[in-house]
């Protein structure tokens, strides 16, 4: 069993609750990762609406230094990729290949700053969250513009730089600004406003659910432009209370796929960020997921490219560039 995840929030929990990486409670652990044969993940640092500027740069910092050490402390089962070769190597020792991100873009806002971020080993950013920030406005602001001037210079330094762009959490008009930026770009952790319309019935947060995944012709842009788009577990994103497991999961691939999205689906399971059904709250869980996928009638080869390698390639290109 082989698993790219192109989103989880374990770092920040890691250190804002100070427990361990290697074992805990949490969605991820090294622990629970022996379940998987290959195993890249990308890390990203959640960084708050309300946190601005050099607030938002110092909080990065400190939750990076503190994934760090935890990285360094389990060396022989993690390591941290800059390169490609980095992850070659990473994945041909047992050790899962980590990736860094950030989520929320307010720490890398003022000019020039986006330098220190490809220092510090970030391959990834999601522009911004729910709300406003510096760069943008999130699906929750109520607010219909694109991009503010910064976000648009940070794209273009990103672009630059190799460093992907994630949409995932932008509003609509910000989503067709990173698109027509010239940067790689990806939805990490969204999922298909379509089978929420037809699934989510009476939810409180229907409206908000469905703003934060992607409609049909975002989904088609994607494709087109060689993006990824990895499927969200959250609960909320997946359908109505009881509704949002195994087969939610599937639904939201299943119309991925009848857009043509084979070689854009993926996983960015939000692991450590949200609330998920009992089936799938686990990095041990995700064998169970592809057992039941394959069921379904997906086939080997499918499954390997949702899995794993439409993420490893898009990457490779990214890192070897």
């Amino acid at each position: 069993m082989r698993l790219f995840d192109l989103h989880c929030d374990t770092a920040g929990e890691c250190y804002n609750k100070k427990i361990p990486l290697a074992e805990n409670d949490l969605h991820i652990s090294l622990c629970k990762g022996k379940a998987l044969d290959e195993w890249c993940q990308v890390f990203a640092i959640w960084i708050l609406d309300e946190l601005r500027g050099k607030k938002a740069y110092d909080y990065f910092v400190k939750v990076l230094e503190n994934h760090k050490n935890e990285i360094n402390k389990n060396a022989d089962k993690i390591k941290l990729c800059q390169q490609f070769s980095d992850i070659d190597e990473a994945v041909k020792n047992g050790k899962c290949a980590a990736l860094t991100a950030v989520e929320g873009g307010s720490p890398f806002a003022e000019k020039d700053v986006v330098f220190i971020a490809k220092e510090h080993g970030v391959k990834l950013i999601t522009l911004t969250w729910n709300g406003e920030n510096e760069l943008g406005y999130g699906c929750q602001s109520g607010v219909d513009s694109g991009l503010k001037e910064c976000g648009k210079t940070l794209l273009r330094s990103m672009c630059d730089m190799n460093i992907v762009a994630d949409v995932s959490h932008l509003n609509r008009a910000g989503f067709y600004d990173a698109v027509s930026s010239g940067a790689r770009v990806i939805a990490s952790h969204s999922n298909c406003e379509k089978v929420l319309l037809k699934t989510r019935k009476d939810s409180e947060d229907k409206f908000f659910s469905c703003r934060r995944s992607l409609n049909d012709e975002q989904i088609k842009i994607l494709i087109e432009c060689g993006g990824l788009i990895g499927i969200n577990f959250c609960k909320s994103f997946l359908g109505d209370n009881g509704d949002d497991g195994f087969e939610a999961v599937y639904r939201h691939m299943a119309h991925i796929l009848d857009l043509g999205g084979e070689n854009v689906l993926a996983i960015g399971s939000d692991f450590d960020g949200c609330d998920i059904n009992p089936e799938l709250s686990g990095i041990d869980k995700i064998e169970n997921l592809n057992r039941f996928l394959a069921d379904k009638g997906m086939d080997s080869v499918l499954l390997d490219k949702i899995f794993f390698s439409n993420s490893q390639k898009f990457f490779k290109n990214i890192l070897q560039e």
